[in-house]
């Protein structure tokens, strides 16, 4: 058995220096990119470096160039020449109303326009008379969310057949609610055989409107044989197209009500991100109120009021006392017996009787024998006019007895 030893040392140092190599190669392994650019020059996935490179061998003749402004200000788009091609692919097309004007006015010279995005935005609405919606983008820059499958298809006409792929990737996409088929027609469909492509004549020209940029990422297009999407769609567009518009300008306007847009907004739907800033936020939380706590300065304690009108009720006794006018001063201390019952348990009764005493009783509480023998002190203080010593102490315990017994 000790012969075979070194053999199963050998084989066990084998199999650990294997994971490691498995688990570092694992660790090294550069993420997949899910950020939806579609930016020319953007060669991970959900860029479009594949289609812009694709329309120079697309239209080898052509002039390939890039707008940089819009359709009022760019000298290119103002040239009063057919054979143009204007290519926008991003999230949306936001254009005004008179870059509308400025747009159709391109189209009726003989140029062709095609727009790939996922909202056409409402004036483009209007000009093809449709309404059009948008599918599950709620991940939106990032393909994250949705569908693992997108499906498109091109109609059978005008194409020579009707041609139909897919890809294995997150299904972001717009699609047409209503058209007006009277001037537009439907060239392809994507999710659920739901409208995403159709045709608009103007003029001497055409405008395409495509809700499914995706299709020209890079991701898409490589994968398998795509690239024959792109060829049919691009086939529409007349050969003797001389100069080619990439917008680089309607891509990157965003709607101006839409706040979610910014990069705040799309870091925060990473569940990671929005995690690591809500805990971050936490712990300042906590280490600003422990801060202010360690560095508080001790607040003295502040004495109540001291209450000077009973002082000066017992002062007020004292000098009664001492000249012995014992009626005076039973009279102010029943009367301010009474005055205590009509404030604190609002008790208004003017004769002393057995319902005078059951009302203090249950009210404040007190046993009804000691109410009961105030009551009679202070009516008999009231009838004879006169009250020895003895009984003025007498009261005075009885009422300092009610006090404290409630």
């Amino acid at each position: 058995m000790k012969k075979y030893a070194p053999y199963f040392l050998l084989l066990l140092l084998t199999g650990v220096i294997f994971l490691l190599f498995v688990r570092t190669g694992k660790k090294n392994a550069k993420p997949v990119s899910t950020f939806v650019s579609l930016k020319k020059e953007d060669k991970n996935p959900y860029g479009t470096y594949v289609a812009y490179e694709g329309m120079k061998h697309f239209f080898p003749t052509a002039d390939l160039r890039s707008n940089t402004k819009n359709f009022l200000e760019d000298t290119l788009l103002n040239q009063e020449s057919p054979g143009r091609l204007f290519i926008s692919i991003g999230p949306q097309f936001t254009i005004s109303s008179y870059e509308l004007d400025a747009l159709v006015r391109f189209i009726e010279e003989g140029n062709t326009v095609f727009i790939s995005c996922f909202r056409p935005g409402e004036e483009l609405e209007q000009l093809i008379d449709g309404r059009a919606s948008v599918g599950a983008i709620q991940s939106y820059p990032f393909a994250d969310y949705g569908p693992d499958t997108m499906h498109v298809e091109l109609d059978a006409a005008p194409f020579p057949k009707s041609y139909t792929t897919r890809y294995p990737g997150v299904a972001l996409e717009g699609y047409f609610v209503r058209t007006d088929k009277s001037t537009t027609r439907i060239l392809g469909r994507g999710q659920e055989g739901r409208a995403n492509f159709i045709e608009l004549r103007k003029g001497k020209g055409r405008l395409f409107l495509h809700l499914s940029p995706l299709t020209f990422s890079n991701y898409f297009l490589l994968y398998q044989n795509n690239i024959e999407y792109f060829s049919q769609v691009f086939s529409m567009i007349p050969g003797d197209t001389h100069t080619i518009i990439w917008d680089e300008y309607y891509r990157k306007r965003r709607y101006a009500n839409n706040k979610k847009n910014g990069w705040f907004a799309s870091i925060m739907k990473q569940q990671s991100f929005r995690s690591g800033i809500l805990l971050a936020l936490f712990l300042l939380l906590v280490f600003t109120l422990l801060e202010m706590r360690r560095r508080q300065r001790f607040i003295p304690r502040i004495a109540p009021p001291k209450n000077d009108t009973l002082d000066f009720v017992k002062t007020m006794g004292l000098l009664y006392y001492d000249k012995k006018d014992n009626v005076n001063l039973a009279q102010k201390m029943s009367a301010y017996f009474l005055e205590h019952l009509r404030n604190k348990y609002h008790i208004f009764s003017k004769e002393l009787n057995e319902a005078f005493v059951r009302e203090v009783s249950d009210k404040s509480g007190a046993d009804p024998s000691l109410v009961t023998t105030i009551v009679n002190q202070i009516k008999k203080v009231n009838q004879e006019g006169v009250i020895p010593d003895a009984d003025l102490v007498l009261l005075q315990a009885n009422i300092e007895k009610f006090y404290k017994s409630v």
